[in-house]
C-alpha cells in the first residue's frame, strides 16, 4: 500500500470512530445522567378525579345544544345538591370555525343513570350560551349550583385532561 493510501485509510478510519462516538455523545440535548430521574418519575398534576355519567345523559346535554354541536362524554361530581357534569362542546360540522368550549351543567337526576331523564341545568357561561340559540334549551342554574365552586373547576379539569389524551 502507498503512504497515501495507508494515510487516507488511516484519515477514514479516524473519521468513522470519531462519527460512531458523536452519535453517543447527546450534545446537550438530553441528559445522559438524570439523576435519580427515571421514565415516569416526572411529577404528575393532581387532577380531580371524576366519574363519567351515563351515555343517556351525553344525549341530553347533545339535545340541549342542539345540532350544530356534539359532545362524546361528560365527567361528573357529586356534591350536596345534585351532581356537577362537564363535557366539552364542539362543533358538529369540522369545518365550523368556533372553538371548542368546556361547558359545565348540573342536574339533580343521578347522571350515571342509564335512564336520565334530567333536569339539565346549565352553569357556566360557555353551556348558557351554548344554549342560548336552541329551543330546547337548559333551564337555569338553582343558585346551589356556581360556577365558581370547588366542584365545578375540578369537573372542569377533568373534562380539560380527558380531552388532552
Amino acid at each position: 500500500m502507498s503512504k497515501r493510501a495507508t494515510t487516507a485509510s488511516a484519515l477514514l478510519g479516524a473519521a468513522t470512530i470519531a462519527f460512531l462516538l458523536t452519535a453517543c455523545d447527546p450534545g446537550g440535548a438530553q441528559n445522559p445522567n438524570p439523576v435519580g430521574k427515571v421514565p415516569g418519575s416526572e411529577e404528575k398534576s393532581q387532577s380531580a378525579q371524576c366519574d363519567i355519567a351515563s351515555s343517556a345523559t351525553v344525549d341530553a346535554i347533545d339535545k340541549a345544544v342542539g345540532k350544530h354541536d356534539t359532545t362524546e362524554f361528560a365527567n361528573i361530581q357529586k356534591g350536596d345538591g345534585g351532581w356537577y357534569l362537564g363535557a366539552t362542546i364542539v362543533p358538529a360540522d369540522s369545518n365550523d370555525p368556533n372553538d371548542d368550549d368546556i361547558t359545565v351543567w348540573a342536574t339533580t337526576k343521578d347522571p350515571k343513570s342509564d335512564d336520565f331523564d334530567g333536569p339539565l341545568y346549565a352553569v357556566n357561561q360557555a353551556a348558557k350560551n351554548s344554549v342560548s340559540d336552541q329551543s330546547a334549551s337548559a333551564s337555569p342554574a338553582p343558585s346551589s349550583f356556581s360556577a365558581d365552586s370547588k366542584l365545578a373547576k375540578q369537573v372542569e379539569s377533568c373534562v380539560a385532561d380527558a380531552s388532552d389524551r
